[in-house]
């Protein structure tokens, strides 16, 4: 497939694609501009699975009663309104993984991206100019979905290449909270006691995990969840 770009670069923070006026940065901009082709400082993704925040993808659960296809239709929704994936009750995000599908001739990003790479980008939906095609299935119990669409990466976004033998689930939800847990590892000291809350979701367990590790037998970390089935797997660990 050929691929066209626009002659002009774009801001390398991606204030080019922002539909509210003024100079505005995208995660704080109420719709981005999804449309192709893209600038010629900015790199195109073919999407493959989002993954969608804790936060967020519990509030819609609540809201639409747990059917997948309506949360499914409720992300897809989001993109044509807002040209993103942005939660409009919690403002959260999530993010993505696809393959590098297209890099403009002037992109000189710190990511250096080449076709045919398999990438999760390590920027928030809420900062991504996000088209969907189609939500093809819908993952509750990882907070995932499988999708057909495109996203744009700008010069100073980031991502990540994934091998092609590590599992997209395991990709995604362990580098959507990367920086949590690592954090904590950093501040956690041995004999220290570290409470963390929302202990049952994704960064919490990873949290809890990295500040008992830490803190040693000397220490204590406390886990507060409100949700009983999420305690409950992080009391079996």
């Amino acid at each position: 497939m050929a691929f066209t770009e626009r002659e002009q670069a774009g801001h390398r923070l991606g204030i080019h694609r922002t539909l509210d006026g003024g100079a505005q940065l995208p995660q704080g901009a109420s719709k981005l501009d999804n449309s192709l082709p893209i600038y010629s400082n900015e790199v195109l993704i073919s999407v493959r699975r989002l993954n969608i925040d804790a936060a967020s993808f519990v509030q819609m659960e609540k809201e639409f009663g747990g059917d997948p296809k309506v949360i499914g239709d409720q992300v897809l929704k989001n993109c044509r309104e807002y040209g993103k994936q942005q939660n409009p009750v919690t403002g959260s995000g999530g993010m993505l993984l696809g393959r590098v599908s297209q890099v403009g001739s002037a992109y000189r990003g710190n990511f250096a991206a080449k076709v045919g790479q398999r990438v999760a980008t390590l920027v928030s939906l809420t900062s991504t100019p996000l088209h969907l095609d189609r939500v093809l299935r819908v993952y509750p119990e990882t907070h995932q979905m499988d999708v057909e669409g495109h996203a744009i990466l700008f010069e100073s976004g980031i991502a990540a290449e994934i091998p092609e033998d590590l599992p997209e689930i395991v990709s995604l939800a362990v580098l959507d909270v990367a920086g949590a847990p690592a954090w904590c590892h950093a501040l956690a000291k041995p004999g220290h006691t570290v409470v963390v809350f929302g202990a049952g979701g994704k960064a919490g367990l990873l949290c809890s995990v990295a500040a008992r590790e830490q803190v040693g037998k000397s220490g204590k970390v406390i886990g507060i969840e409100p949700n009983s089935a999420a305690a409950a797997q992080l009391k079996s660990l």
